[in-house]
This record gives structure tokens, C-alpha cells and sequence, in this order.
């Protein structure tokens, strides 16, 4: 036992002790280091076909082959702006039509520049089979102008948001009704405001399980804005921010807040802040700032759902910035909702995504749904199966105790320390070998303050008083560290540098946010 102890003692100090830079590489190559594991080793190495990889294959998600296109089941179908999922299970998508938001779209104060072409003539909502695709329903025809969130609540209500009315409405369940029953409306149609009774294009609701719920406003206002069940306005908090630099930014300073989801059995709400590229969590009560999630994979965050498996995990949808050269992937990244470290990341088979604008996750927790703004795409993801028998079947042993510990030492090792990833055990020599110098030198140092003083000791033992010693109050002769390392004694050493320096690179402007809606 006290050989474990020590054994990962070492591991701990390894992940903490090594400098490394604010960014940690992508790749997650062969690593060398596995040799220092021994047998519990972790693969964290691409497939030769570029296939979905996570960190530690504990939430290893593969691409549905049987799912086809929705430009396969209904070439009506425009771009797709929002996904979600039923209680029911069912796939609800809600799409553009032959409708484009580009840079023409809206005036300077955000006013809607194409009102007079009126509501889109197709049915902007379409209900799709789990199993195969198949359209179930549609409706929403010669209402919508610029469709972007939708969300299914537990009562299968039907939320969606509209940026160019800026307004949000509430349908009741639609398999149930030959005919739209629109329930609410909130905001004033095509007038983009900052008060209680107007939006500014406004992206995602999120619905508690009683009823309140929460509207992400959104491209203008960048704020969250919470209700109660009838609609009456009990708390916002949020502000719009543009300012890119090094300093952290204030977790109430939001640029764009473009998705919300629900962890009610931890008490969250929780916010893609797309353009500053993080997740950001609040008590689902008061709006208190409660954590963020933030990791070298993000850049811009477009959406994010959250799903009670596993004791809670997040799926993160990241696209990269266009605007820059970067290896950042566009692709689903997997939080653990306890100790928001990654724990799995998926894309298509095809390598990553293009234009990624929403997810949602099925109820049972194993499939994954993302749509894709340009090509008019919705693709399926699943568990695998042993991970679907580990974390919700029950019916596998779960990891135990010692492995789990190695792989998250090495997943810290390795993300604090990517210079370990070549030439590993010269290193992990080396650093064990400084180790183990600065423990000599502060034993011989220590021994050396025991001999001074009792050699002074007995030097002076003629002299000595009863007296009770008071550290405070030793006179110039008595014997003090500072004696031992005096300025004198320190001549030729510089203070070291203790300021850390950041290396993150400035964000773009953001002058063609509206294009990639």
C-alpha cells in the first residue's frame, strides 16, 4: 500500500512540476510515456481512417452508417439552424428553406432587411424517425423569416426563436393537433430591443421541469433572460462584450450566448458563449456564476447539452475560426460534468465538421444529433455499445480504482506536459534526478543547522541562563538563516523572474459574426 501511495505521489508530482505552455498541443499522438504504465496503458492514437476519438475511449461515440442526410429524405429541406429531441425520442430539426443569413440580411440596428419577401412558404419544422430517418411531420409553414432555435420540452412544447421577428414562441405538442397550437409570444415582431417586452435576435431556450424557463438573447444583447411557467420576466443578467485580449474575462461577460441547456439534478444552466469560446454554468435559482468550461480544444463554441449518464457529462460543439490558421478541429468534445476535464471527442468520418450550428442528445443518453449550418446536414452518433453497457446498462465492471487513477495521472501529465509525449524516460530521469538532488541538499543543510548549533551550545554552555527562547528576539550573535544566507554570501545570484507570461493569440475581430449564424 505505501508503495502505491508513493508510486502515485511520483505522478502527481510529475503532472504539477512541469513547465509548460498556456496551449497544449492537439495531437494526441503514440506517447512514449506508456511505458512508464506498464500494462494499463490508454491508445490515445488516431485510427488510420480518421475515425471518432476520445481521450480515453470512455465516451467513444461512432458515426451512424444507417442515418442518411437530410438532403437524402427531402431536398426542401434548407439550412438547418436547430435540433432537438423528444421526450418521445423523436428528432425535431427546424430549418431555413430556400432562406440565407449573410451579411445583406439585417440592417446596421439590426432591423430585418427582408420583410417584404414575407414568411417562408415550406414548412420550417420537421419531424424526423430515430431509427431511420424518415419524415414523421411538418408544419410551420408562412410563419418563420429566419428560423434558429428549437427545443422540446419535457411536456413535448415546442420552443422556437426567430432573429428576424426577435421573437420566441411556444406551440403545444404538435403529433397530438392537426393544426399549430401556439400557446405564447414574446417579444415584439420585428422590432429588436433591450427591454422586458423586446428581443434582439434572439438564439435558444432552455425549460425547467417546472415550467420556468430561460431565453438566450442573443446575438445583440448577449444576456439570459429567466421567466416564470406564464411568462413573466424574474431575473437577466449578462452584458455584451467584444474585447479580446489575455486578461480572463468576467463570467457575466458574454459574446453571444448562442445555445442554453439544463442540468437541473446539478442545478445549472449552462451557455455556449460562442465568440469567446467557453461554456459558462450558473445556479439555475439566482444566476450566480457557478464554473466554466474552458480547454485548449475550444475556439468557438456553438452549442452545448448536457445529459445526467455517467453522473453527468456535456457535449461541446466547437468549430474553429475560419478567419485564422489554426489545428483546431470543428468537433463534438465531451466534458465531465463533476470535474470538467475532457473525457472524449467525436467528429464525422470524414474528419470534422463544417459549419456545426446545434446538438442534442437523445433521452437514454446514447445517441448524439448535430446539424450542419451550410450543407444542410443533421448527423446521428452513438455510444458504442461496451460504453453504453458501463455506463447505463450496469451490466459491465467499471474501471477500477488503480486504473482509473493512471489514466487520469496521464491524461494530466500529458496535458500540462506536452515535451513528455518524446524522449519520456530520459525526461522522467532527469526530473527524478533533480528530485532527488534538492532533497540532499535540504537534508545536508539541515544537518549542518544542527551541528552549528549545538557546537555554539556547548561553546557557550558556561553562560546560558534559564530563559525561554523567543525567535523574535535573538541578538546579532545568535545563530538565524539569515546568518547562513547573508547577502554577502549570496553575491552572483539573480532573483528569478516570477511573472508569467502569456501566449494566447488575439481573437479576430468578429466583423462577420451575422455571416455564421
Amino acid at each position: 500500500m505505501a508503495r502505491r501511495s508513493s508510486a502515485l505521489a511520483v505522478l502527481a508530482l510529475l503532472s504539477r512540476c512541469c513547465y509548460c505552455r498556456a496551449a497544449v498541443s492537439n495531437d494526441l499522438s503514440p506517447l512514449s510515456l506508456d511505458r512508464f504504465y506498464g500494462q494499463n496503458q490508454v491508445d490515445d492514437t488516431d485510427n488510420s481512417d480518421n475515425s471518432n476519438i476520445d481521450v480515453f475511449n470512455q465516451f467513444h461515440l461512432h458515426e451512424s452508417s444507417e442515418w442518411p442526410f437530410p438532403n437524402k429524405i427531402d431536398n426542401s429541406i434548407g439550412q438547418i439552424s436547430g435540433v432537438s429531441i423528444s421526450k418521445d425520442n423523436l428528432v425535431y430539426i427546424f430549418h431555413r428553406g430556400n432562406r440565407e443569413w449573410n451579411q445583406s440580411t439585417f440592417l446596421e440596428n439590426d432591423v430585418y432587411r427582408d420583410r417584404s419577401q414575407g414568411p417562408i412558404s415550406g414548412h420550417a419544422v420537421v419531424i424526423l424517425d430515430p431509427r431511420n430517418g424518415s419524415v414523421i411531420k411538418r408544419w410551420g409553414s408562412h410563419r418563420f423569416y429566419m428560423p434558429h432555435g428549437i427545443t422540446v420540452d419535457h411536456e413535448n412544447n415546442v420552443w422556437l426563436t426567430d432573429v428576424a421577428l426577435h421573437q420566441v414562441f411556444k406551440f403545444g405538442p404538435s403529433l397530438e393537433s392537426s393544426s399549430e397550437n401556439l400557446l405564447m409570444t414574446l417579444g415584439t415582431a420585428f422590432e429588436p430591443g433591450n427591454d422586458l417586452n423586446k428581443f434582439c435576435k434572439p438564439t435558444s431556450v432552455a425549460v425547467t421541469t417546472n415550467g420556468e424557463f430561460y431565453i438566450a438573447d442573443g446575438y445583440c444583447n448577449s444576456r439570459i433572460v429567466k421567466f416564470s411557467a406564464e411568462g413573466r420576466i424574474l431575473l437577466e443578467w449578462g452584458r455584451s462584450t467584444k474585447v479580446s485580449g489575455d486578461l480572463p474575462l468576467p463570467p457575466y461577460q458574454l459574446w453571444i450566448p448562442h445555445a442554453l441547456t439544463l442540468a437541473e439534478d446539478k442545478g445549472l444552466i449552462c451557455v455556449a458563449d460562442r465568440e469567446n469560446g467557453r461554456v459558462l454554468c450558473f445556479d439555475i435559482n439566482n444566476g450566480t456564476f457557478r464554473s466554466e468550461i474552458n480547454t485548449h480544444l475550444f475556439q468557438r463554441i456553438f452549442s452545448v447539452a448536457y445529459s445526467p449518464i455517467a453522473d453527468g457529462v456535456f457535449y461541446v460543439l466547437n468549430d474553429k475560426n475560419m478567419d485564422i490558421t489554426t489545428e483546431i478541429l470543428s468537433q463534438g468534445i465531451v466534458i465531465n460534468a463533476t470535474s470538467l476535464e475532457v473525457i472524449g471527442r467525436f467528429h464525422p468520418n470524414e474528419n470534422e465538421f463544417v459549419r456545426p450550428h446545434d446538438i442534442a442528445i437523445s433521452p437514454d443518453g446514447t445517441s448524439v444529433y448535430i446539424v450542419e449550418l451550410v450543407r444542410s446536414h443533421i448527423r446521428k452518433f452513438e455510444l458504442d455499445l461496451d460504453i453504453q453497457n458501463l455506463y447505463i446498462n450496469k451490466s459491465l465492471t467499471p474501471l477500477n480504482f488503480s486504473e482509473h487513477e493512471l489514466k487520469l495521472y496521464k491524461y494530466n501529465i500529458l496535458k500540462n506536459c506536452p515535451g513528455l509525449r518524446e524522449n519520456t524516460g530520459k525526461q522522467i530521469l532527469v526530473i527524478m534526478l533533480i528530485i532527488a538532488v534538492g532533497l540532499f541538499f535540504t537534508a545536508a543543510i539541515f544537518v549542518t543547522i544542527v551541528i552549528y548549533a549545538r557546537t555554539k551550545s556547548m561553546a557557550h554552555r558556561k553562560d546560558v541562563t534559564f530563559s525561554r527562547w523567543h525567535p523574535r528576539t535573538l541578538n546579532a550573535d545568535g545563530f538565524t538563516l539569515g546568518n547562513i544566507f547573508n547577502k554577502k554570501q549570496r553575491a552572483g545570484f539573480e532573483k528569478l523572474a516570477t511573472v508569467e507570461v502569456s501566449e494566447d493569440d488575439d481573437d479576430d475581430d468578429g466583423n462577420d459574426l451575422t455571416a455564421r449564424a
